[in-house]
């Protein structure tokens, strides 16, 4: 059989944490995935002869290693590092707000003393710091520390298996090991990764250094935004574009002593202009979206409902880009790189990795017939954040497809480096612009709210640079002017900072995270560290913020609502001002498993509301032969029978305690694509049985979303007091639970 080349391309990227650039970082995102995945990933290609691997580090991410590696903390770290005693009442609502902040299923529950803490502080009525003592606070953050630690380093840390097996009772000195254990972790990453690209095992690749949109900050034009309202006109930032390449190159250069092949551009976004950019300065290939050798050669790449490619030619090609400076290009399957963000951490991970190596060699068996002798199958993705969602982190998954590659003759894992200078590419004639997601840049810009970001970065910008120059004029000694530059050059850090693509993402719609509002504020304190560095007076734009953080995923409504079910997504939202929400914790639209992206409810005197929000990057959403399914769980305090929940689980990891209630009624659809069923109605009855029940006056309607309307007198709630949840049961299975953690819980006045 004619063989196969994969290409696995691992990517690692954390934005710059820091307001300033020594201060402490805000958030511990960077110590927490470096013992969790960064080492680990690259260590457990020992067990396998053949296995080579691709990795991209952020150079902003290399950076915040190297601060760790020489003390600097974390806000977290240090009230993790402090005596009992020493905790204050401020430290312990820091505590209960941050120390649970992680996969419920896959990372809480696998301890079994955190999860009792977890649930004793999910399902209080009232937070109060007093509910814990000094001894479970500490527990608290200990558990949640080790729950970030791969037990991939039992073996190298042997006293890391009595921390792990101790789970109550921790002293001050075991969070001083465990301190020691993350900084020795951190030490080694750069050194190992350094080692196994010199023995050939591995290739690293760079990005941006601070992880900017490059198409967008080379220029706006041609890059189709929806909503120009706001934008900065004639926006073109060539210089700064090229100085995060340049700097990109030099923190390589400066960790492994050599320059870089490939380049990972930020959130794989791409336009002629940049392709163009990385090669004048030396890079010999990028790795792209599928969707957008889709926009460039005006060809769709058809799959069946398995997800298998009709034809994988194309797709499995190297390409190089036409021009005087020219690039080679490998673009990543999409759908597998979906899958392992999204898909497979929902299942056994052994059944996954059998599932992923069948889709391959069913690729592999399609390209027999194909007149090219070597073909390139590219897997590219986040390295570090999907993995909360598998068993184990991800271990028997990996372990087991490493394993079925490995063992097979006909499949060679590469380095992309070494692929395209051994195999003629492709000529690709008209490369179009576009992202990972959706093709476009609409993550990133075009919502009012993002644009404004643009705006302040645009206006900063001009403004320092007139400023600088302005000073320059008045100065006559070298010295002066030396010192100038350096005020000067601090202020461009700090706005090159600012262009990060991370703030962009989670300003506006769709995206949140219970961080919106630090990353709110460290876009801004950036900007405002540019103007401090020149001595200047800060905006008083700058002073406030540019988003509204909601503190809770959860919010009831603020008072009675009468929406018109009109199911358009901008239409009427007036109407549902006032409902209440439940913000789907997973988050932005890239996540491609959750069927829904947010839910809204709300009530008058008989009726009760709800809106769902689909998500239609969901592959569920893709096919119209798929019937999907929503049911709601209700009951109250006076109910006389109740019923458990009829679905079943997929497996072990997904029952959460807010399963275990049993309920009155149950309210379900199913719809695909294009349809919608009715509402069906059940309610409980002795035995723990349901029976069928029907409702005149209920109402569902469908379009852009999904909106509901059902008499309370059919819940048998006329006083509007009852608890609910709701579950996505598709394939009759329980797939997600909103919310997840306590029930929504309505006292309607």
């Amino acid at each position: 059989m004619k063989k196969l080349n994969i290409a696995f391309v691992w990517h690692f990227h954390q934005p710059n944490y820091q307001e300033n650039y020594s201060g402490d970082f805000l958030l511990p995102w960077v110590r927490l995935h470096a013992s969790k995945d960064y080492l680990d990933m690259l260590k457990r290609i020992d067990n396998f002869k053949n296995i080579k691997l691709n990795f991209n580090f952020s150079p902003v991410l290399l950076t915040a290693l190297q601060k760790y590696e020489k003390g600097l903390k974390d806000l977290h770290l240090k009230v993790f590092l402090k005596h009992k005693e020493e905790l204050d009442e401020h430290d312990k609502i820091f505590i209960l707000n941050n120390y649970f902040d992680l996969n419920y299923k896959n990372m809480a529950l696998k301890r079994s003393y955190y999860t009792s803490l977890y649930n004793k502080r999910a399902n209080a009525k009232e937070l109060t710091t007093s509910m814990f003592s000094l001894d479970e606070y500490v527990d608290i953050m200990v558990n949640y520390t080790l729950c970030w630690i791969d037990e991939y380093f039992i073996k190298d840390y042997p006293d890391l298996k009595t921390l792990f097996e101790k789970e109550k009772n921790y002293t001050f000195e075991d969070r001083q090991r465990i301190y020691e254990i993350q900084s020795d972790i951190i030490k080694r990453i750069l050194v190992e990764y350094k080692k196994y690209q010199n023995d050939g095992k591995i290739e690293v690749l760079t990005s941006p250094y601070y992880h900017p949109v490059l198409p967008l900050l080379i220029d706006f034009k041609g890059k189709e935004i929806k909503n120009l309202e706001n934008l900065p006109d004639n926006y073109s930032n060539n210089t700064d574009a090229k100085l995060q390449v340049d700097l990109a190159i030099e923190k390589y250069q400066e960790i492994f002593d050599k320059k870089p092949k490939g380049m990972w551009l930020s959130e794989q976004c791409i336009c002629p202009k940049t392709a163009e950019l990385l090669s004048k300065e030396g890079f010999l290939w990028t790795v792209v979206d599928e969707g957008i050798l889709s926009k460039s050669i005006k060809k769709e790449f058809m799959r069946d409902f398995e997800g298998n490619l009709e034809n994988p030619y194309e797709l499995m090609t190297n390409y190089i880009t036409k021009g005087k400076h020219p690039l080679n290009i490998v673009f990543a399957d999409s759908f597998f790189a979906n899958l392992l963000n999204f898909g497979y951490g929902n299942y056994d991970s052994r059944v996954a990795a059998n599932d992923l190596y069948e889709k391959i060699k069913t690729i592999q068996f399609k390209l027999q017939s194909s007149p090219k002798e070597n073909h390139i199958l590219t897997i590219a993705l986040d390295g570090e954040n999907c993995w909360e969602t598998y068993q184990n982190d991800g271990s028997e998954f990996l372990d087991t497809i490493y394993s079925l590659i490995d063992e097979d003759d006909t499949l060679n894992t590469v380095l992309v480096g070494d692929f395209i200078q051994e195999n003629k590419p492709a000529q690709l004639e008209n490369l179009k612009s576009g992202s990972w997601i959706n093709r476009n840049f609409d993550l990133w810009i075009g919502e009012p709210t993002k644009n404004v970001a643009w705006l302040y970065l645009d206006s900063v910008s001009k403004d320092i640079e007139i400023q600088y120059l302005e000073q320059l004029k008045e100065l006559k000694k070298e010295e002066d002017k030396k010192k100038l530059q350096e005020k000067f050059d601090i202020a461009r850090r700090e706005i090159l900072i600012s262009q990060s693509s991370d703030f962009y993402w989670w300003y506006g719609k769709p995206n949140e995270s219970k961080s919106d509002g630090i990353f709110d504020y460290l876009f801004r304190r950036h900007l405002m560290n540019a103007y401090e560095a020149m001595d200047l007076a800060i905006p008083n734009y700058l002073t406030m913020t540019l988003t509204n953080v909601a503190n809770k995923p959860l919010r009831n409504p603020k008072s009675e609502i009468t929406p018109s079910l009109c199911c358009d997504i901008d239409d009427n939202l007036q109407e549902w001002e006032n409902a209440g929400s439940i913000f789907i914790p997973d988050g932005p639209t890239s996540n491609i498993s959750s069927l829904i992206k947010n839910i809204y409810f709300g009530y008058d005197k008989e009726y009760l509301y709800f809106r769902f929000i689909l998500n239609r990057n969901s592959v569920k959403m893709a096919y119209e032969n798929i019937q999907n399914q929503i049911a709601i769980y209700f009951a109250n305090e006076n109910e006389r029978f109740l019923s458990p929940i009829r679905f079943v689980s997929k497996n072990d990891n997904s029952i959460y305690p807010i399963l275990m209630n049993q309920f009155s009624r149950e309210v379900r659809f199913v719809f695909d694509s294009n349809k919608i069923s009715r509402l069906f109605f059940n309610k409980s009855c002795p035995y723990g049985l349901w029976s069928q029940m029907i409702s005149k006056d209920s109402k569902i309607a469908y379009k852009d979303i999904i909106e509901l309307k059902i008499p309370f007198k059919d819940l048998g709630f006329e006083n509007r007091e009852f608890y609910f949840c709701i579950i996505d049961s598709t394939n009759e299975l329980i797939n997600e639970v909103y919310p997840q953690d306590v029930m929504i819980d309505i006292k309607a006045q």
